[in-house]
């Protein structure tokens, strides 16, 4: 190279690298980085890639360097704040959990499924995500309207997400070992509750309130609050105090007594809860060639959860190989196989029994209950064994365990998940006549599990059986066929590729179980060693379909794009299975205009929009149109009970979208996009009751709500709607050869609306009502006016028609300053409309720092606006003469005493904040009611994840003779700020609450180590 004497320095420059400047030596190396802004980028999309440039629809992504930065199980969890349009709730902290659920821009489906379609490497994968290790996945697409997913057409309607893993890139052999070691623990804090002390003073208000009002004619010579002294340990049962049930409070009601040493198990949520260990292990390996490419990998991952009975683990390996041994034929195959073991709570799941709930037993465990058995000086009782006694079959009127031990049965219980499965994939493609290729390509997907369940025979479900046992195998097996012809070609400026390709599909899911009970040996859980079987049943299902499919892409001059995709699909969950689904896009890149050359600050700018039509069967079952029996017996004679009427008139729902965008790059250094979207879902499924004509399907009224056991039968109906925004911002605050700063946020405004149901009527569900004009998810119940400072009593606003003279005198309904309230909301008060669930907004802040070596990256996610209904914390508001619980710290806020200078007609007489006197009388039972008392902001903000990492120099690999070195640590879910300390909002989409797992904290150290 021949360069002037004078110059000093040489700047190096190459399409898609960055810009390097350096100083001039007589022997120079330099090494150019890639510039991915720069670089045209190639994203997978449906049915093969496509370079971002060319993309008429709304599509985002992620490269494997956004995944590796969590620490997750479940590679699509990294999708949580990546994107604006995908929500993700990935709360349920249970390792192994398949409870991860998606949405992308609004949930399309009432009562059906509203998840998105997950395709793995061109496939449509029904298994769990967990059994693919995140290290193999090189990149992950979102699309998010009809025009990229049409061509999925019956499953596309709620999005599709598309898993793309890794295959050989270079022509050198690269080895690499990942290590990733942590902590895993609770990522959210309790609810603040009640000591000792507080609690017991609290409890002892509540009893003489009792004692006032429902033993006012029986106290005799006693006072209330001598009654409650005298009382209250027949409701607590248990004394743990140096002092006598009698002797505990003084006569304000003081509680002077002290705890004895050595209760110190009284905390049942430290015994229930633990610090994990989180270890994961992955090697893999790559090359790629002129006639061969391969990728291959092994992990192990290990996670201990932060509850005692919680851990999952998993062997998982993969390989992707690719062949062309000549210029005109290349074939393939990948495989992926995994062996995992889970041990879970089915106690803490939705819908659980309360009683088996670990989550919900030591939330509302009272703080004076022992985990063990004491002595009467307070000491543990220990057993022959030399180990601690448990506190079971206290018995009698004491027995304020209810003959249970959440603890002792968690211990003692166990619930086993062993589940093996296999994918694999084989493909041959013949090129021919120049542009044409033709490809054959089959999948096999195949699932086994089996899931042991024992109770033991001391406490808890199993002791009346002396232990029980279940014992369920699940077998699924998918497979699919397909064949693809592709065209493309270049007419100077014009390029055209079409697409045409026809598919077949099975699924076999068959299942078995049995119940057995009365073990013989103790210790041994094997079912032999049960005498009696007490149950046994099996069904299996299977599920077909068959499509054809094409698309049509055409340019002109790298600038005008145009995209039309066609899919007719067949179905077997209905009569008439034929649906067709389609989409046309556009794309204008504006900046290659001769008009833009001037404004050199605009980089890039493309325009887009388009219009498609997507179905959905997932929401039907699989014999949704068919006649359906049931299997029953009585006195050992077997007979078929009608179960389902035939319904020959049931169809896809079906989804339409429109979306336009704006996006590009402004100054080198700003990049935005702004997506605007319509989508509307339509012949949405709903169940309509038949007359009484039609005959029952549901003979003991089990299966609905009606007592009848009338038949339903579910006809297509509802229409919602989902418009919004979608804006994407990022920009390189700082760039040099040394530091380098980017800050982003996501954002997405979101407006979900029914827009029809069945008859134009209302469908109430709960403390919500399903209503033409509303979301999905509106509230609509009874409304908490306040607290009457006169007396500490909860009111509701009543409801006009019950505002009768004959309420009015029997005192169900009173007049407070020319206004109506009742005590009993579910007699008296009115249903009113208290928002929705749903946020106005969510989105995400992204920030990345590097200097040298040393990077930064800070993810934080959240939610503005939307209710929630927090039934943990109306739990913790709620006392009973019946029973003793946990106690939320606002009871120290109940109403104490009317206020001085408080009147009848005083303004302020409703306190709307307050909270009712502390009581178990008869008065206070409705205090607990369903209402808009137990309403909260749903707002919340995450720091999601936070890394930091330093990259090795080349001066120090190149002597360890290795190509890369990386140290980091990273913090998944750091924190969580919510409106109340406790209440995870981001449970469900629906605004409800349970008490069950949450968020894990997952604090790790990791090294990626590369040959």
């Amino acid at each position: 190279m021949n360069i002037f004497s004078s110059a000093k320095t040489l700047q190096i420059s190459y399409i898609g690298m960055q810009t390097q400047e350096v100083a001039i030596e007589p022997n120079l190396k330099v090494i150019l980085k890639a510039d991915a802004k720069n670089l045209d980028e190639v994203v997978v999309v449906a049915y093969g890639t496509a370079s971002k440039k060319s993309i008429t629809g709304a599509v985002s992504a992620l490269d494997t360097k956004d995944i590796e930065m969590r620490p997750v199980t479940n590679a699509a969890a990294a999708l949580e704040g990546a994107a604006p349009g995908v929500q993700i709730n990935n709360t349920y902290g249970e390792p192994g959990s398949d409870k991860m659920s998606i949405r992308i821009r609004g949930f399309s489906s009432v009562n059906g499924v509203n998840s998105p379609l997950i395709v793995v490497d061109g496939t449509p994968y029904s298994g769990n995500l967990n059994d693919i290790s995140s290290d193999d996945i090189e990149s992950i697409s979102i699309l998010k309207d009809a025009a990229s997913s049409a061509l999925y057409g019956n499953k596309a309607a709620n999005g599709v997400v598309l898993i793309n893993t890794k295959r050989g890139k270079s022509e050198r052999l690269n080895f690499r070992i990942n290590v990733k070691q942590g902590m895993y623990m609770r990522g959210l804090p309790e609810y603040d509750r009640l000591g000792i002390k507080d609690w017991m003073e609290t409890m002892w208000k509540g009893e003489a309130e009792y004692a006032a009002v429902d033993m006012a004619d029986k106290l005799g010579t006693l006072t209330p609050g001598e009654y409650a002294t005298k009382n209250l340990m027949g409701i607590v049962k248990s004394n743990i105090f140096d002092a006598a049930n009698d002797k505990l409070f003084d006569k304000d009601g003081n509680f002077i007594a002290n705890v004895l040493p050595g209760y110190d198990d009284l905390n049942w949520n430290k015994a229930m809860e633990r610090t994990g260990y989180r270890q994961d292990y992955n090697i893999s390996t790559d090359i790629a060639t002129e006639k061969y490419d391969f990728f291959a990998s092994m992990g192990y991952l290990k996670e201990q959860g932060y509850t005692i009975n919680s851990d999952f683990d998993r062997f998982s390996a993969r390989l992707n190989a690719n062949v062309r041994p000549t210029k005109w034929f290349k074939a393939g195959v990948s495989l992926n196989g995994a062996i995992s073991k889970n041990n879970y709570s089915e106690g803490a799941s939705e819908g659980g029994a309360l009683y088996a709930n670990p989550f919900y037993q030591t939330m509302m465990m009272a703080p004076v209950f022992p985990i063990y058995k004491h002595n009467t000086d307070g000491s543990i009782v220990i057993g022959p064994d030399g180990d601690k006694v448990y506190n079971l079959h206290i018995g009698g009127a004491g027995d304020y365990l209810n003959d249970r031990h959440i603890i002792y049965e968690m211990k003692n219980d166990f619930d086993r998940k062993n589940r093996n499965t296999l994918s694999g994939q084989a493909y041959g493609t013949v090129m021919f006549l120049k542009d044409f290729e033709a490809t054959a390509k089959g999948d096999i997907y195949t699932y086994n599990q089996n899931r042991v369940r024992f109770n033991n025979t001391n406490v808890g479900d199993g002791s009346a059986n002396n232990g029980r046992l279940f014992s369920y195998d699940t077998r699924l097996r998918e497979y699919r066929f397909s064949q693809e012809i592709m065209w493309k070609h270049d007419f100077k400026l014009h390029h055209i590729d079409v697409l045409l390709a026809h598919e077949s599909y099975k699924l076999t899911n068959s299942y078995n179980q049995y119940s057995k009970t009365n073990m013989m040996l103790e210790g041994n859980t094997q079912g032999a060693n049960f005498a009696e079987t007490t149950g046994a049943t099996g069904s299996e299902d299977n599920y077909t379909t068959e499509s054809y499919l094409g698309r049509a892409r055409y340019n002109y001059s790298s600038k005008y794009y145009v995209d039309f995709s066609f899919r007719r699909d067949a179905s077997s969950r209905f009569k008439d299975p034929w649906g067709n689904f389609w989409s046309i896009g556009g794309s204008w890149i504006v900046s290659d205009e001769k008009f833009m050359k001037p404004l050199r600050w605009v980089n890039s700018l493309k325009l887009r929009a388009s219009y498609g039509e997507v179905g959905n069967d997932q929401s039907a079952a699989y014999y949704a149109y068919q006649a359906l029996y049931l299997a029953d017996t009585n006195a050992h004679q077997g007979a078929y009970i009608k179960s389902q009427l035939a319904n020959p008139l049931l169809k896809w729902e079906k989804s339409s979208s429109v979306d336009v965008a704006l996006e590009g790059r402004l100054f080198d250094r700003f990049n935005f996009s702004i997506d605007y979207f319509d989508k509307r879902s339509k012949d949405l499924l709903f169940d309509v009751y038949n007359p009484l004509s039609a005959g029952p399907t549901d003979l003991w009224g089990t299966a609905t709500v009606d007592p009848t056991g009338r038949s339903v039968i579910t006809k297509n109906i509802g229409t919602v709607s989902n418009r919004g925004v979608d804006i994407a911002l990022d920009a390189d605050i700082i760039r040099t050869n040394a530091w380098k700063w980017n800050l982003g946020i996501n954002l997405t405004y979101l407006k979900n609306e029914i827009v029809k149901l069945p008859d134009h009527k209302d469908i109430t569900k709960g403390v919500q009502k399903l209503s033409e004009g509303k979301s999905i998810y509106e509230f609509n119940t009874y409304t908490y006016a306040g607290v009457d400072q006169m007396d500490g009593m909860a009111l509701y606003v009543a409801d006009p028609e019950k505002v009768t003279e004959k309420n009015i005198e029997a005192g169900n309904i009173i007049e407070i300053n020319g206004k109506h309230y009742c005590y009993n909301p579910g007699a008296y008060g009115i249903r009113e409309w208290h928002g929705s669930a749903l946020p106005k907004a969510y989105g995400s802040l992204n920030t990345s720092l590097s200097y040298k070596g040393i990077s930064l990256t800070l993810l934080g996610t959240f939610s503005l606006g939307g209710k929630v209904y927090d039934s943990n914390y109306a739990g913790l508001m709620s006392m009973s003469a019946n029973s003793a619980s946990a106690l939320h710290v606002d009871m120290l806020t109940s109403w104490n005493g009317k206020p001085e200078g408080m009147t009848e007609t005083s303004p302020n007489r409703i306190d709307p904040n307050g909270t009712p006197r502390a009581a178990m009388s008869t008065d206070s039972q409705y205090f607990g009611s369903a209402s808009s008392r137990w309403l909260q902001n749903a707002s919340y903000f995450v720091m999601k994840n936070i890394n930091v990492g330093y990259d090795f120099p080349t001066s120090i690999t190149d002597k360890l003779n290795i190509s890369g070195l990386r140290v980091y640590g990273a913090i998944e879910n750091a924190f969580t700020i919510t409106a109340r300390k406790g209440m995870n909002p981001q449970y469900s989409y629906s605004g409800s609450s349970d008490q069950t797992y949450v968020t894990a904290r997952v604090v790790s150290f990791g090294l990626n180590l590369k040959f």
